[in-house]
């Protein structure tokens, strides 16, 4: 499916319709796209649990927003870990996603806290150990 049919899709079933609208646009392609970022990183195509899914979803925002990451999420609707699993839960209910039978939202529920997680980050680390060598050179 093109880019451009998922995100007709999603506003379609989703937001437009008025089933989902805690969410923007954006939240749901960064979940889809996040999504590929993990199994990228993984090496491999398998399913990922609500937990795997979460803990990849906020390293990709990060990757993605750095120090600006909390802030883009809470602009699309996402708080927590909570969050990813409702956007996750929707797109699976209109075949975007799939899951398994021993899946379930709550697998998703409180993972861990994102503001801390963000909060906790290094957005800058100088190399003094590189800078002491340029210096010396």
């Amino acid at each position: 499916m093109s880019d451009n049919k998922v995100l007709r899709k999603i506003r379609n079933e989703i937001i437009d319709c008025g089933k989902d609208t805690r969410y923007k646009l954006g939240g749901y392609t960064f979940v889809l796209n996040g999504l590929e970022y993990f199994l990228t990183g993984l090496g491999e195509k398998r399913h990922v649990t609500g937990q795997e899914l979460s803990a990849g979803l906020a390293e990709f925002a990060y990757t993605q927003y750095g120090v600006m990451a909390h802030d883009t999420l809470h602009h699309w609707g996402i708080e927590s870990t909570n969050d990813f699993g409702y956007v996750v839960y929707n797109l699976i209910a209109i075949e975007l996603m799939s899951r398994r039978e021993e899946d379930s939202l709550e697998d998703f529920f409180g993972v861990f806290d994102l503001a801390d997680y963000f909060r906790n980050k290094e957005p800058f680390k100088i190399d003094f150990e590189y800078v002491r060598r340029v210096r010396g050179a």
